[in-house]
């Protein structure tokens, strides 16, 4: 329908009856129409009136309004147009006889209709909607005839020919938009029968031995040979390796499997399509029950399907509900598929799908992909490294390519050969293969090769395992830096303290931090590598104690200008009960003296400062209410109330501590109920941020080098120190 042709059409008028009817359309006394939960009140004969008229296969209806009939106004305030020749409608809306704007809602959804009248709900009953719409009855005749629906109301043919109208609309353009969809799932091919066998059992990751319950039992069935094996004095729900497949296994006795499943797992299958090839993710799972342990019922549920063609064309298709109609295969998110998650891949078909599909991919040199086989072949065919390394046999330095972000600058990306793509030689090639290396260890093969020397293989190893990520690492140290030089004053260090390589470098850094704060001369080299780090260490903390501690505050609070004002807004924390009290700083001259009775760090780093500033977490002192002058322990809090850390003398945590942790939880639920609006909102904020901090430090591999918790994750310590406070 065009609206040039439409607004030529004659417009249907009000008739003298229609506007009689409307300025009598107020009643004496209301109706009472019964709904189908109660009754209704109304004061008025009729909501709407409807005129028509049919123009070849276009049907028009007009619709009025009593109170615009009221004030004088013949002009219909919608005109509908319903084309039954090409199923379409559409609707003139008018302001006073003026083209206002066209609309293609249904008549029950046209403003004034959906306000004014019941059409379209359901609650009222249709002979009472009938009685307060006024037609002309030749007219609705007519229109019953056109719109083939001569057993209802006119109103009621309107509406229902265009809902069955707009159902045809919509199912051909969801059938215009299945159709390329389809047209992809009909080139997956049938699931090959080796695969669902190996599935069953290849590609699971539990495995068991199902044995009778007889003391001279000598053989068991196992799930993953499929066949007896022998076992020895075997225990129910034990955990064993099979003799014959090496395979870890747990033992079952045949009459209590009734109620085992396998946990679900996932596996999956690359077949060639046209054009192509198709990667095909499965759940699957497995239960024994009412069967034997060589038939379990398998679960084979398909999920993914990813489809990859030779133009370069990526579809990823999942299996989903369909606009809530259907479960079909839909386009998923993204178009390939990005998951981290390892998924058992079936390899028997991939020497056939080396001649075509995947002769450039080195999938199938992977004893176990790091990732889903979409990702896998996604990273793949962007990074050539990754298939050069595989194929080398060095997982461990693609792997670390793979599952960290991209790094600009680790490779040439015009390099052909491996080594040249590595930016080293051969020769560092073959020295970083043996030593298993990942992107640690190549970045300092890269700053030897531009050093143009040969450093240690152990010192390399011994720098990448402990984080350091090259020069800039030792950049507190005066130039020129030494590596050999520097690791042999770490390890030798390492023997004197009894800690890592990685926490001697730290206590390396902050004592040249604190020695040029003390002005001590570290151009020389009894200064700047003392033969006792460590003790060095502390003499010039007991230097820095000497020193004005008004005088560091100051430095401070001219540095971090806003965090005393934060101390004095924390003042409502404040709290005594019983045998302990938490004590808020007045400033930073009280943190700087807590920091140094304690001999913690609390006062000479940069970060707990900074925190409180940004309102990330605040410092606390606990104290035994029998000495609150003398510090005992400090506490890092959170603005919700969660404490981070509790730390005594030397970062320390002592087992007179498990005393006060009641009145911890106790102050907790005060501390809570004394927040603001702003304030709760700031501790979701610090929350984030430290769950951040802890991702940082377990991805960086940081650990704690000395004391009681040496060798463990630093990121694992903080959590354990960690102490929520509990939520309404």
């Amino acid at each position: 329908m065009q609206k040039k042709e439409l607004r030529q059409m004659r417009t249907l008028l009000a008739t003298p009856e229609m506007l009689r009817l409307a300025e009598t359309n107020k009643l004496k006394r209301p109706r009472v129409y019964e709904t189908r939960w109660d009754k209704e009140k109304r004061d008025t004969r009729y909501d709407m009136f409807l005129r028509g008229r049919v123009c070849g296969t276009v049907v028009v209806a007009a619709l009025f309004f009593p109170d615009e009939l009221a004030a004088g106004r013949k002009t219909p305030w919608y005109e509908l147009y319903l084309d039954t020749g090409t199923g379409k409608f559409i609707t003139r809306i008018l302001r006073n006889g003026q083209e206002e704007k066209w609309s293609e809602a249904r008549m029950e959804n046209l403003g004034r209709v959906y306000g004014g009248t019941e059409i379209g709900r359901w609650h009222w009953k249709k002979e009472d909607i009938t009685s307060r719409i006024w037609q002309c009855p030749e007219e609705a005749e007519e229109i019953r005839r056109a719109l083939g629906r001569t057993e209802t109301e006119a109103w009621e043919a309107v509406t229902g020919w265009q809902k069955d109208a707009r159902e045809e609309q919509i199912r051909k353009k969801e059938e215009k938009e299945q159709k390329p969809w389809d047209e992809d799932m009909a080139l997956v091919p049938p699931v090959l029968p080796g695969f669902i066998r190996w599935t069953g059992h290849g590609g699971a990751e539990e495995h068991f031995i199902f044995y009778d319950y007889d003391r001279n039992v000598k053989t068991g069935y196992c799930s993953f040979c499929r066949k007896q094996v022998p076992v020895r004095k075997p225990v129910h729900n034990k955990k064993t390796v099979c003799t014959c497949c090496r395979k870890q296994v747990q033992l079952k006795v045949k009459g209590r499997i009734k109620t085992l499943a396998r946990n679900p797992y996932y596996t999956e299958c690359i077949q060639k399509i046209k054009g192509g090839f198709v990667i095909r993710t499965f759940r699957n799972g497995a239960s024994w029950r009412d069967r034997t342990p060589a038939n379990p019922k398998l679960v084979l549920q398909e999920q993914d399907r990813y489809l990859v063609f030779e133009n370069g064309r990526r579809r990823h298709y999942t299996m989903g509900l369909y606009k809530n109609k259907k479960l079909r295969w839909i386009p998923a998110e993204n178009d390939y598929f990005w998951s981290m998650t390892t998924h058992a891949l079936y390899k028997k078909n991939l020497g056939s799908l080396k001649k075509s599909a995947l002769k450039h991919s080195a999938i199938d040199r992977w004893e176990r992909l790091p990732c889903s086989a979409g990702k896998y072949l996604y990273i793949e065919g962007g990074n050539p490294a990754i298939e050069k390394l595989a194929k080398a046999g060095m997982f461990r330095l693609a792997r670390d390519m793979m599952k960290e972000k991209y790094h600009p600058g680790l490779l040439e990306e015009d390099g052909t050969e491996l080594a040249k793509l590595l930016k080293i030689d051969k020769a560092r090639m073959r020295r970083l293969k043996e030593m298993d290396g990942g992107i640690p260890e190549l970045r300092w093969f890269q700053i030897e090769k531009l050093a143009d020397t040969v450093w240690p293989d152990q010192m390399i190893k011994e720098f990448a395992n402990a984080g350091f990520r090259g020069l800039e690492s030792f950049g507190f140290l005066k130039p020129p830096c030494q590596p050999v030089k520097i690791w042999h004053y770490l390890k030798k260090q390492e023997k004197l303290s009894g800690d890592g390589i990685g926490q001697v470098r730290r206590t390396w850094e902050d004592y040249t931090g604190m020695a040029k704060t003390a002005k001590w001369n570290l151009q020389t080299e009894q200064m700047s590598h003392p033969k006792d780090l460590k003790a060095a260490h502390d003499r010039v903390v007991l230097a820095l104690k000497g020193k004005n501690m008004e005088k560091q505050a100051a430095k401070l609070e001219k540095k971090w200008p806003g965090v005393n004002g934060v101390l004095q807004g924390i003042k409502k924390f404040g709290y005594v009960s019983g045998e302990y009290q938490i004590v808020v700083p007045d400033g930073i001259l009280d943190i700087v003296k807590e920091g140094t009775a304690l001999n913690h760090c609390v006062h000479t780093c940069d970060f707990y400062f900074d925190r409180i500033q940004k309102h990330e977490s605040y410092l606390f002192f606990l104290r035994k209410s029998s000495a609150p002058d003398i510090p005992w322990y400090t506490l890092e809090v959170e603005p919700s109330g969660n404490i981070r850390q509790k730390r005594t003398t030397g970062d320390n945590q002592n087992r007179d501590f498990a005393g006060a942790l009641p009145f911890l939880k106790e102050w907790q639920e005060v501390f809570r109920s004394r927040l603001t609006k702003e304030e709760k909102e700031l501790g979701i904020l610090a929350d984030k941020a430290r769950i951040r901090e802890y991702k940082k430090l377990r991805k960086d591999g940081n650990r704690v080098w000395h004391g009681r918790l040496a060798g463990q994750l630093l990121a694992d310590v903080l959590e354990a120190d960690f102490m929520a406070a509990e939520t309404d």
